[in-house]
């Protein structure tokens, strides 16, 4: 890349800043679209488009430029931990008819495993994939902070050293691992609240006939 056009990459991230400050997404948008042209191999850019496109709603191409991020940049845990969290942010809490299972769950059992470990509370309810996503998506932050960690006990600077930028990033991942944690431990309770909502007035239905 020549000089002229990181000069222009630079002061399209800079209107981007602003933009998005100003909470001018679609401008936001424009300019970062502008920066990948210019650069297309860069993951942090198309992580930052799906940002954008997350605060504009359009989470499945928010979802498409996590994973081209992710292509890109395979050991970036930013692009990765978003990527899981859009994707769960897809499943709905909207339960069709034919979907719901045969059985009614208890929302406190469900709640319970998922607090256990990740996951189990939505295959409690029969939602494998679901299951499967948020048992990844919170035991990768869990690992990437507990291996921090552990690097910052054997360091020998010491621990609350102000240049350790390593505390700031263990610091982050352990809100986004507990964060995750309280998000599946609510999401198995929520959906087995609606199955049993969806339920009951079929089995009443099954009572009365």
């Amino acid at each position: 890349m020549s000089v002229s056009d990181e000069h222009a990459l630079e002061q399209l991230l800079r209107q981007i800043t602003v933009a998005r400050v100003r909470g001018d997404w679609m401008t936001a948008r424009k300019f970062a679209e502008e920066a990948i042209k210019r650069a297309p191999e860069r993951a942090d850019l198309h992580e930052l488009l799906g940002d954008i496109l997350r605060q504009l709603g359009d989470k499945e191409g928010a979802l498409a430029c996590y994973q081209r991020a992710r292509d890109l940049e395979p050991e970036r845990p930013s692009a990765e931990e978003k990527f899981a969290a859009t994707l769960l942010e897809l499943q709905s809490f909207e339960v069709p008819d034919d979907a719901a299972p045969a059985f009614p769950k208890n929302p406190t059992v469900a709640a319970t495993l998922s607090a256990v470990l990740p996951g189990t509370g939505q295959l409690y309810n029969e939602q494998w994939l679901k299951g499967i996503l948020f048992c990844l998506g919170t035991l990768a932050p869990v690992g990437a902070f507990l291996q921090l960690y552990k690097s910052l006990l054997r360091s020998p600077q010491p621990f609350f050293s102000p240049s350790n930028e390593q505390i700031v990033l263990t610091g982050v991942l352990g809100i986004v691992a507990l964060a995750m944690w309280a998000w599946n431990i609510w999401d198995a309770y929520q959906t087995a609240h609606a199955f049993g909502q969806l339920l009951r007035p079929r089995q009443g239905g099954q009572t009365s006939s």
